[in-house]
């Protein structure tokens, strides 16, 4: 499984937490993700990491971060490797 997609633009740079989390409901429909408004992000990010599809990871709680995109750029690092 991959977070990113290479004519997606999923890593966390240059876009807003609504494309971010809509991304996420495009690609991973079949899991119980919600739509919530940015400054709800942890129950997103506590959510996903909770899914099985997702815990295997060990994604990192919301509360080591302050901001969105640091918690989603460490996932996509988890789930991809690091990239360039």
């Amino acid at each position: 499984m991959a977070i990113i997609y290479q004519d997606i633009p999923v890593l966390p740079i240059n876009i807003s937490w609504e494309e971010w989390n809509g991304n996420m409901l495009h690609y991973y429909g079949e899991e119980p993700l919600p739509y919530v408004a940015e400054e709800n992000w942890p129950e997103f990010a506590r959510i996903m990491g909770s899914l099985t599809t997702f815990s295997a990871y060990g994604f990192p709680g919301p509360e080591t971060y302050s901001d969105w995109r640091d918690w989603a750029s460490a996932i996509v690092t988890i789930v991809n490797g690091p990239t360039n």
